[in-house]
């Protein structure tokens, strides 16, 4: 017998005009990637948090309590940047803000209290905030997906609406949580 093992991520997502521009860079790069390179992705996200496991029945109400309390809140992608654990990943960097760095500490304080843990690279202390474009890369594709991602003025505002749950593989969202318009907080 097989036994998959799942994955949970909770993600934090974009106003539909920074998803679009995030959907066209993965396009342009998965046209010049091996079919390894080419897997579904979620929607366009930073990832907060990964788990080796999740409590379904209380986890998508902690994300619901966050984002009644979080207001929208603008980020600025400004680097491009990779990881080389195992296949080569290529991603967009924002530019770190307190309030970026503030909600990722309030999810894993939440995550603690209910005695969930992240693997060891989001945790606060290790946190990389990214929005992969490519992963799985051979190095010629990541040479090639870094010239075709610089080449399309990869740098843009967006703005962060909301954090969801996810459960890997397949990509499958488990809830989204929508943040309070900008400005308003409870």
């Amino acid at each position: 017998m097989v036994v998959s093992q799942q994955t949970y991520a909770i993600e934090l997502y974009f106003d539909e005009v920074a998803s679009e521009k995030v959907r066209q860079l993965w396009s342009q790069v998965g046209a010049i990637a091996s079919s390894m390179a080419k897997r579904v992705h979620s929607q366009p996200h930073l990832s907060l948090a990964v788990l080796p496991n999740a409590d379904l029945q209380l986890l998508p109400s902690v994300l619901a309590e966050i984002a009644a309390h979080q207001s929208s809140f603008e980020i600025q992608f400004s680097s491009l940047g990779l990881f080389s654990t195992g296949g080569g990943v290529v991603f967009l960097a924002p530019v770190v803000t307190t309030q970026l760095l503030e909600l990722h500490k309030t999810v894993h304080r939440q995550l603690h209290e209910i005695g969930s843990d992240a693997i060891a690279y989001y945790r606060p202390e290790a946190w990389v905030p990214h929005c992969t474009l490519a992963r799985e890369l051979s190095p010629p594709e990541v040479l090639r997906a870094v010239e075709v991602v610089r080449n399309s003025n990869p740098f843009f505002k967006a703005k962060v609406c909301g954090l969801g749950l996810v459960e890997a593989p397949p990509v499958r969202q488990i809830c989204w949580c929508p943040f309070l318009p900008t400005g308003d907080r409870s």
